[in-house]
């Protein structure tokens, strides 16, 4: 079936190609680009059902400062374990290998929200902005958004207005499509079949309520391909042609998006459709240089590809962009590592 695992296991070392080969960013090449975390903001409300609403929030911020490519920005899955952690600044920073913090509160009602937010340098404990956001809960895009160019305006002095203007330009969704949105994300659609279930069901509601945003489009795609891939359907070729579609839709509807490119990417690996593959996590990756995931999966496949060079540049960034992503990626580059010979 088109929908098979694959794997470069058996492989005989490849030949030696040369650096060049590569088309990942080196991390040692060009200026030092500053590392950011956002820590996950704190939810000051009394009811502990708006924990997602917080989580999301963080990932929405995360999202839009990984974007800028003079900034490289530490992934969800590695923040949010520090959720509730009382530990020192200083030291999650140098755990997570970050030069700088973010960290945040929000206090969201029924129609009013208010969010915090602080931009510290990690070893002077210095901080460089902050700024209080008081509004209607319709304003919370225009507050991440906010956020995310004033903390990459600090860090990142060059950053133009026009990719300003091209990481913010999609349309505002629907209120209660964003809503699901951020409920989907915090139940994360690999986890288990009834999680996978319930993403899809979200995300399905999100369409119907605002047809026109595509990163609930994306996401249903992201959640039937994880669907497909473990095996929790009776269909999986039809499923991940349902998959290929909403990918698709996602792109058409903001190309300069990347979930959309970075799903089409992992569908068409699997369907072994590998040149539009690599173009489609390159897209992914030139939109948002700190995807970890379509790093990942674009190290994945310069690996089956014997680009070994790139393949440990690419896993390498994805690893310490996002330490917590899947146990195979780390089996990916040692992979990589044993085919290239480095033993160490």
């Amino acid at each position: 079936a088109a929908w098979a695992a694959w794997s470069g296991i058996g492989r005989a070392p490849a030949p030696e190609q040369p650096a060049a080969s590569s088309t990942a960013t080196k991390p040692d090449s060009g200026p030092i680009l500053p590392i950011v975390a956002v820590l996950p903001f704190t939810n000051q409300t009394s009811d502990e059902s708006q924990e997602y609403f917080a989580d999301g929030v963080t990932e929405e911020v995360i999202n839009a400062l990984g974007r800028f490519k003079n900034l490289r920005v530490i992934g969800r899955n590695a923040v949010l374990r520090y959720k509730g952690r009382q530990e020192r600044q200083a030291e999650i920073a140098s755990e997570l290998g970050a030069t700088y913090m973010v960290d945040g509160s929000i206090k969201a009602s029924k129609d009013r929200v208010r969010i915090s937010a602080q931009l510290t340098e990690a070893d002077a404990a210095t901080v460089l902005w902050s700024d209080r956001y008081d509004g209607d809960l319709s304003d919370i895009f225009e507050f991440q958004d906010s956020i995310a160019r004033h903390i990459a305006g600090t860090l990142a002095a060059n950053i133009s207005q026009v990719e300003v203007k091209r990481h913010f330009k999609e349309a505002r969704p629907d209120q209660n499509a964003f809503d699901l949105l951020l409920r989907a994300r915090a139940v994360g659609h690999a986890t288990s079949r009834t999680a996978n279930r319930q993403v899809r069901e979200l995300m399905t509601k999100a369409i119907e309520l605002d047809p026109n945003y595509a990163t609930t489009h994306a996401l249903l795609g992201e959640a039937i391909y994880s669907q497909v891939v473990q095996g929790w359907t009776e269909f999986p070729d039809r499923e991940l042609g349902r998959a290929e579609e909403l990918a698709r839709r996602a792109i058409a509807l903001a190309p300069d998006e990347p979930d959309g490119h970075r799903t089409l990417g992992r569908i068409l690996l699997i369907r072994t459709e590998y040149d539009q593959a690599r173009n489609a996590l390159q897209r992914a990756i030139d939109l948002n240089p700190s995807d970890a995931n379509a790093l990942a999966v674009r190290g994945a496949l310069q690996s089956f590809d014997g680009d070994l060079p790139g393949a440990i540049e690419s896993l390498e960034l994805a690893l310490k962009y996002d330490p917590m992503l899947q146990p195979n990626y780390h089996f990916d580059l040692a992979i990589s590592y044993y085919l290239a010979r480095r033993h160490e």
